[in-house]
């Protein structure tokens, strides 16, 4: 992305537009227990390094969260063999792809003080046969874009918590890659839903629903809902919060086919006053509840399908 010429009114050096880039990985997991994701994000001006998991039986939380200055792990141009990774003294992370692009594997562990020690390791299943990736490459105006790239697909692995050790797989065993780079404004913001389960009738289901800064959703946008291996794209959506952060979400579209509910359960917010701007991220884990339906006919009814929600606002 960094070849785009004139990404603002203006030429600028290669390093300018390095700056201006938002590049994450993410790998969210769940089954009927566990909900989660690893994530590394970079800001340019500082990175994130993340583990957010729930017991939704023992309602417990697990993980760790730092931040660094600066750019403290690099993203490269492909994503084939691709492997980012954080480490300090008691945590790590490991984000990685392999060559054919047909696992994602996460590796992350941390036995910092404070919080109970957890070891994680997952391997997601990406063959053809098995996934509906959604690429997309979408405008932010001039020559910016963004580019998305999610997979829902069967994982496989294990979670340790303290002295407890568990073994995901199965058909609830679910997971989602989440790749993103972007040349965002200088206030970026949106309002971004996710969940997956199985459904009524067994299926592997999940669905990608934001609203952004992206020009003319109604032609441009990265909602979709995944079957099994197929997905389907969505038209664009709204999100509303009449009782606030941690009440009901409302999420629908203005053809009908989106309608969910959003009850959020465990909080997940991160606010900084950054020497150049400010963080304001509040991401809830919880359940939804409703009807997804494609322009193909499918119908997916949802019943206490686990994910979460995103409201971001970056100024940097």
């Amino acid at each position: 992305m960094l070849d785009v010429e004139r990404p603002y009114h203006y030429p600028v050096p290669r390093f300018i537009k390095n700056l201006r880039l938002k590049e994450w990985r993410a790998l969210h997991f769940g089954n009927e227990r566990f909900y989660g994701m690893a994530a590394l994000y970079d800001a340019k001006f500082f990175s994130l390094a993340l583990v957010a998991g729930w017991d939704k039986v023992a309602r417990r939380r697990f993980g760790f969260r730092r931040i660094v200055a600066g750019s403290a792990f690099r993203f490269g141009t492909t994503l084939e063999r691709s492997r980012i990774e954080w480490r300090s003294i008691h945590s790590r992370i490991a984000l990685d792809l392999d060559r054919s692009s047909t696992k994602a594997r996460v590796r992350a562990r941390s036995t910092a003080r404070g919080s109970a020690p957890f070891d994680l390791f997952l391997e997601y299943g990406m063959t053809p046969r098995s996934v509906g990736p959604q690429a997309v490459c979408l405008p932010l105006g001039l020559n910016r874009a963004i580019f998305s790239l999610k997979v829902l697909s069967p994982i496989q692995g294990f979670l340790a918590i303290g002295d407890e050790r568990f073994a995901i797989g199965g058909p609830d065993a679910i997971g989602m890659l989440d790749e993103h780079r972007g040349f965002y404004p200088w206030n970026m913001h949106y309002d971004w839903v996710s969940g997956f389960g199985l459904d009524q009738k067994g299926r592997r289901v999940g669905f990608n629903l934001t609203d952004n800064q992206v020009r003319d959703q109604e032609r441009h946008n990265e909602n979709c809902l995944w079957i099994n291996s197929r997905v389907f794209s969505l038209p664009p959506v709204r999100v509303t919060r009449p009782h606030g952060i941690m009440g009901e979400w409302i999420v629908q579209d203005y053809e009908g086919l989106v309608d969910l509910e959003f009850k959020p359960e465990v909080p997940n917010t991160f606010r900084r006053d950054l020497l150049l701007g400010r963080a304001d991220y509040r991401g809830p884990f919880g359940s939804f509840k409703g009807v997804i339906k494609s322009r193909d006919g499918e119908k997916v009814e949802l019943e206490n399908l686990y994910g979460m929600g995103e409201r971001k606002d970056l100024r940097i």
